[in-house]
């Protein structure tokens, strides 16, 4: 059997010309619901929908193209240097039936001089958080229209995230399963972690690592853990907003990434990526 050429490649590789530091699926449903805002309840709106039916029916109608599609949202960029490579968030088409991912974005947002480091995008549509050089921002979902077609886009947020602004690089952000809760891991170590939306703090640890590295919520929200470049890993009880159990680890290893899995509705499974140091003999 042939080895496959450079022309053959798969299409569910591509290359947009901005290095990628963050990259997540869109909550489709929740999006459509956040976009499409219902109308007026005027008479003359109650006579229209007697005529073309319900408002959840025109609502469906309006965004079965975006039903239909699936996306990839996508950050990165050259930095704040003239390096001549873009900053941008983007958004990609991707065909489950084809396997394969759109050539070009389908929607691409500039962020300047801002390079969008890490991100975390909201489980129930509220957008996505970006961490940039400094702060972190919020973006929203738009739709982008013409005459022919109806395409997802994204949007800089005019809500400011107070909280954020001027805490240092990000190196790790992410959300609980329900959208309630936000976490953020800084470069010099601290640890925060807020309600959302309204940013109440609830735990704020100046020295949690040496450098937070990555963040992992327990499937019910009671429960996060965190990672940082050396050091041991820490389970954190939210209810406590104190440390729940430290993770040990060898003296070679160095802990990579974390995540939680549900195994049912009680129980669940955290599972730890770490690097071991290779000898050559």
């Amino acid at each position: 059997m042939g080895s496959r050429s450079r022309n053959e490649e798969s299409h569910n590789l591509q290359k947009y010309g901005v290095p990628l530091y963050g990259a997540g699926w869109v909550p489709y449903d929740q999006v459509i619901r956040s976009t499409h805002k219902p109308p007026k309840q005027q008479d003359d709106d109650d006579k229209e929908e007697d005529q073309h039916g319900s408002k959840d029916e025109a609502v469906a109608d309006k965004s079965d193209d975006i039903r239909r599609n699936y996306y990839v949202v996508l950050a990165g960029g050259g930095g704040a240097g003239n390096s001549g490579i873009r900053n941008a968030v983007l958004l990609s088409h991707f065909d489950f039936a084809s396997n394969s991912l759109s050539d070009q974005p389908v929607a691409e947002l500039r962020t300047d001089s801002d390079l969008p480091y890490r991100m975390a995008i909201h489980p129930h549509g509220d957008g996505i958080i970006c961490a940039l050089q400094n702060s972190c921002r919020l973006f929203e979902w738009d739709e982008v229209e013409n005459t022919e077609i109806r395409r997802l886009g994204v949007k800089i947020s005019e809500k400011v995230l107070s909280q954020l602004e001027n805490v240092g690089q990000q190196l790790a952000l992410t959300f609980d399963s329900e959208g309630t809760i936000f976490a953020a891991g800084s470069e010099n170590g601290n640890l925060r972690v807020f309600k959302w939306p309204s940013l109440e703090i609830i735990l704020n640890e100046s020295e949690a690592h040496a450098s937070v590295k990555d963040l992992s919520f327990s499937p019910d929200g009671k429960f996060l853990v965190s990672l940082g470049n050396r050091g041991p890993g820490r389970v954190w009880d939210l209810a406590s907003s104190a440390v729940a159990t430290p993770l040990a680890k060898e003296n070679d290893e160095l802990f990579a990434s974390c995540r939680f899995f549900p195994l049912n509705n009680e129980d669940y499974v955290l599972y730890i990526a770490a690097i071991t140091e290779v000898q050559v003999l």
